[in-house]
């Protein structure tokens, strides 16, 4: 096992790693190898370790345990933690995939903080790999999502990849290893538990005995259709996405509507995937998605911590994010006040000590608001409409109110007033 690790950095000219290490037997056979070899050749080796706070403090011991072994070993050791089932409510989506977020969050924060090139070691091993493309077969996937994980993945390595779990325990057994037993794994809680314990053993006992050969050979045929596919996928593209950021893609409708239903959720799902991740994404949830593109509604639809909506020509993926103005905010007249709400900062100055006594609230939006345009009353939703605010967006605006009366909506809109001194901007002006 050590001699063809060896070979693999030497294939890829790979000289510092960062070890991603939980304790487990496959992470510290992982460990020994890359220590064993630190002393044979040049290369750097670092641990990362993220308690997920999970198994009534069992995490924590874990988390004890490689910290001292890297203590043992002489090796610098990062930690961070993070509450992953509070993470996976919050976002409203499943425990493995809020685990798997927070913990290469901080993974790239450790690998961004490095003035040298690292790569991350991830200690994925063939039954993973079977394992996951089970999963995505079960979830619901397209051909995408039966492809395998790549060894070779920059700044990702999964040098144990090729390595059967019986491979990786004789290993642990015949070089003495410590490790720590997460007992959850033999609980049939998590869908991937219920794979490895309960659907793999019986396929190869009633089935197929080499259904991991067979697996994995469709899993090759399927990489070998994906990039002719994704190839064509991109021509479709160009046309399609008119815009996008790391944090929303507008789609054309239009051209969305001249193209097949598969076409159309091979270009949501690649879209999903670079916003956020499409692991959690069902056929139900796309064809929810796309029942959005026929729909004259403007309503949003949210689905795994992404937003699926129609804006004006345009369907709209974005990352849901938290409203400050869910509660609207009760202000108290000062000398000068200033606010950050939902990426506006708003600066309030009183005029004269006689308003120091008005009713001032920032809020959201809400059914039945009106302005006052040109000495006559319109509805706010209208306004907005005309003015081309997209209707996600329209929630995030910051409604200032005095006395019951709208005299300020984001930067948008301002009514003259003698209460005091306001200015709405955005943070990022």
């Amino acid at each position: 096992m050590i001699n063809e690790l060896k070979i693999f950095l030497e294939k890829f000219n790979i000289k510092n790693i960062l070890l991603a290490v939980s304790g487990g037997v496959d992470s510290m056979v992982m460990l020994d190898c890359f220590y064993k070899l630190s002393k044979e050749i040049d290369i750097n080796i670092e641990i990362a370790n993220f308690n997920h706070k999970t198994r009534d403090g069992q995490s924590d011991k874990d988390s004890i345990f490689v910290k001292n072994k890297a203590k043992e070993m002489g090796l610098i050791y990062h930690y961070a933690e993070g509450d992953m089932d509070k993470y996976a409510i919050d976002n409203k989506i499943s425990s493995e995939e809020a685990g798997r977020l927070l913990r290469h969050k901080f993974f790239n924060q450790v690998l961004n903080s490095k003035k040298d090139s690292y790569y991350l070691a991830l200690a994925h091993n063939l039954d993973d790999q079977v394992e996951t493309i089970l999963m995505r077969i079960i979830r619901g996937t397209g051909i995408d999502g039966l492809e395998a994980m790549d060894v070779y993945e920059y700044p990702l390595i999964r040098p144990l990849l090729n390595v059967t779990k019986q491979e990786i325990l004789a290993y642990a057994r015949d070089n003495s290893i410590e490790y720590v037993q997460d007992l959850s794994n033999f609980e049939n809680i998590y869908l991937r538990n219920k794979i490895r314990n309960q659907l793999i053993p019986l396929l190869k006992e009633e089935y197929n005995p080499n259904i991991y050969d067979s697996i994995l050979s469709l899993s090759d045929l399927a990489k070998s259709q994906n990039q002719t596919l994704n190839r064509y996928l991109n021509i479709l593209k160009n046309k399609i996405v008119v815009s996008k950021n790391e944090l929303i893609a507008e789609l054309n409708i239009n051209e969305l509507k001249n193209i097949s239903d598969y076409e159309k959720i091979e270009i949501i799902r690649s879209e999903i995937n670079d916003l956020s991740s499409n692991y959690n994404f069902t056929k139900n949830h796309y064809n929810e998605i796309l029942k959005i593109i026929d729909s004259n509604s403007s309503s949003i639809k949210k689905i795994n911590g992404l937003a699926f909506y129609k804006s004006f020509k345009n369907l709209v993926i974005r990352i849901d994010q938290a409203n400050e103005l869910e509660n609207e905010i009760s202000i108290e007249i000062l000398d000068h006040h200033q606010l950050i709400v939902n990426s506006y900062i708003i600066d309030l100055e009183n005029i004269t000590d006689d308003y120091k006594s008005i009713n001032l609230k920032i809020r959201k939006r809400k059914n039945g608001d009106r302005i006052e345009i040109n000495s006559k009353e319109k509805k706010l939703k209208d306004f907005l409409i005309d003015k081309k605010v997209d209707s996600y967006e329209r929630d995030f605006l910051p409604i200032i109110e005095v006395d019951n009366e709208i005299i300020q909506v984001g930067d948008i809109y301002k009514k003259q007033n003698a209460y005091m001194k306001i200015k709405v901007r955005r943070a990022n002006e």
